[in-house]
């Protein structure tokens, strides 16, 4: 029994796995199968899928330049478009922020005046950090004692404190680089909204973590050298003070931490940009996700197969309905001439309108020239009216004329018979009273 669940389920899994559709399968269905794009418009076929409640979008964006047109999501298992306004909103705006976000890796890689922070390069810099600052506290130890070999009193746990604290500061720096590295690989692998504000939240909380160790390293350096002037002014030999001096020097990890607090501020400022910016141009990116909706419609109506026009006529599309029906030969039998010239008028107008980039109202047009072509097709050719006969006046007036060439053709063949019946004298009368 168990055996047979487990090969019904394996059989359910293949079955889904097959009908999943790829990357390509969703290019293909956008840029070939139909008419969303314009000649020469370029787009990015996707690397993975976006997840958005459990389902997962290939996400195409299509794009003018560098610039973003808009997006279009096929669901990974069913293969069809998504419309849904809020699915999309979600989903373009993941997609976009994704797309974004790695331009500006990119543009950072490429500037030696900015860096990437969320990398093992940096877990390493704020991990040699916490060691070194760490090992700063037995430099301050040594300062301590030889201040107190000098009878010169001076409180160094202040400092001491101050360095623990942003040792532990730093390692844990080096932990969350760690765990940002791990998010912002999630989000780049399996994109999701919640994958985004993982990454986002790991990427703040380094933000604020760098900057506040800035500040107590600014801090620190002040109490350091407030340590340096009681010890400039102390009863000490030269050469004592100068060691002291040389001990107390900035360590080298937390001199650098400005240049690494630089870094962190701009990249903040940059990827908030990025991000607020994704989210403004949404609308516009909807908007037109609907204006090619519209042209991709628009097109079907005008020149793909339509059910309506096959199973009504003896065409596939409207155009080719359009185009017999409106013939030279063929334009004057039709019954319903007024709707002949109405399917040439609003077939016209649907043209006009697509070729103006118009395709609510290209739409609107081509579905009356289709109402038009189905009607003038439905009423049909002229009947040609039957001929009403030969009349009888008519009958007997042929008749007559008949009887006139018969007796016409009777005294010219027998013309030699009459003429000698004529040409004869008449018989001699008898005068009885002569």
């Amino acid at each position: 029994m168990k055996s047979w669940v487990f090969v019904a389920f394996f059989a359910l899994a293949l079955s889904l796995f097959v009908v999943a559709i790829s990357g390509s399968d969703a290019v293909n269905y956008i840029v070939t199968s139909n008419h969303f794009l314009y000649e020469g418009e370029t787009y990015t076929p996707p690397n993975v899928t976006i997840l958005q409640e459990q389902n997962s979008y290939w996400v195409i964006p299509l794009t003018a330049g560098n610039t973003i047109v808009t997006y279009f999501a096929i669901d990974a298992q069913s293969g069809e478009l998504s419309v849904s306004r809020s699915v999309n909103r979600e989903l373009f705006e993941i997609a976009d922020k994704l797309r974004e976000i790695q331009l500006l890796k990119a543009s950072i890689s490429s500037n030696s005046g900015a860096d990437w922070i969320f990398t093992q390069k940096y877990q390493a810099i704020f991990n040699e950090l916490s060691v070194e600052l760490s090992d700063e506290i037995f430099q301050l130890n040594t300062v301590q004692s030889t201040l107190e070999d000098n009878d010169i009193d001076v409180d160094m746990a202040s400092l001491k404190n101050s360095l623990r604290d942003m040792s532990s500061d730093s390692s844990s720096i080096a932990a969350k680089i760690s765990g940002a590295g791990a998010a912002e690989s999630e989000f780049v692998t399996s994109p999701s909204g919640k994958a985004f504000l993982e990454m986002d939240s790991s990427f703040n909380s380094i933000f604020e973590s760098i900057d506040s160790l800035n500040s107590k390293g600014i801090l620190y350096k002040s109490n350091l050298d407030k340590l340096k002037q009681q010890i400039s002014v102390a009863d000490l030999d030269t050469q004592t003070k100068s060691q002291l001096f040389s001990i107390l020097e900035i360590p080298q990890g937390l001199q650098a931490l400005r240049n690494y607090n630089l870094y962190s501020t701009q990249l903040q400022g940059s990827l908030t940009s990025t991000v607020q910016a994704s989210s403004l141009r949404m609308d516009a990116v909807l908007s037109e996700f609907d204006n090619r909706v519209q042209k991709n419609d628009a097109y079907n109506l005008i020149y793909s197969e339509n059910e309506k026009i096959k199973k009504d006529t003896d065409f596939l599309t409207l155009t080719e309905a359009k185009n017999y029906i409106l013939s030279q030969e063929n334009r004057g039998d039709w019954q319903d001439q007024s709707k002949v010239r109405e399917l040439e008028q609003n077939y016209a107008r649907a043209i006009k309108f697509y070729d103006e980039r118009n395709f609510g109202q290209s739409e609107k047009f081509a579905a009356q020239a289709l109402d038009d072509a189905l009607a003038v097709y439905k009423k049909g050719a002229k009947q040609i009216a039957p001929s009403e006969g030969i009349s009888q006046q008519l009958l007997f007036q042929i008749a007559a004329g008949l009887v006139a060439i018969l007796v016409l053709l009777y005294i010219f063949n027998n013309r030699g018979k009459i003429k000698g019946i004529i040409s004869k004298e008449p018989t001699q009368e008898v005068d009885l009273y002569a």
